[in-house]
């Protein structure tokens, strides 16, 4: 994996304690992916550093690609989105195209997205329903044609269920 598409971590606002003792310079670092003999992928000691300390984080958020569409969720939150007809009621999905994870006081970005050993991100589909009925009225000027005709858009409801970053 090259070193553009590693996430970087950046530090919020709020930050205080022991957090506002960390150098804006270790902060900024990006993470970087250091290649072994044995080809096994492992990131540097300040980058383990800085995802530890977003793991200790309360509550998380992550900006997740649902068939192209960003949707930025938390935990228990209910995604609506166009229908996937593969989807059984139940079915259980782990979402791998995230774009930013963070919390109040972390971020990390990917570039274009976060390196998935670094995450877990889980949703559950709860429903598969309909959206609200549109009514589609088709005239011709000066005669008595006209054609009305319905339609409603088909939904799908995930309901995410974990968001978790990864101990390295």
């Amino acid at each position: 994996m090259s070193s553009a598409g590693l996430a970087r971590l950046t530090i919020g606002r709020q930050a205080a304690g022991l957090l506002a003792q960390i150098t804006r310079q270790s902060l900024c670092t990006s993470l970087r992916l250091a290649s072994t003999a044995a080809a096994a992928a492992k990131w540097s000691p300040s980058s383990v550093d800085l995802v530890n300390r977003l793991r200790d984080q309360q509550k998380h958020y992550a900006t997740v690609v649902i068939k192209g569409r960003p949707f930025t969720v938390t935990q228990n939150d209910i995604i609506v989105m166009d229908r996937i007809k593969e989807l059984e009621l139940g079915d259980s999905l782990a979402l791998n195209q995230v774009t930013e994870l963070g919390s109040r006081d972390f971020t990390i970005k990917g570039q274009p997205f976060i390196d998935s050993s670094l995450f877990s991100v889980k949703a559950t589909v709860i429903e598969h329903a309909d959206g609200k009925l549109f009514t589609v009225t088709k005239k011709k000027r000066r005669t008595a044609h006209q054609k009305v005709t319905y339609h409603r858009n088909r939904h799908t409801m995930l309901r995410v269920s974990m968001i978790d970053v990864a101990k390295l």
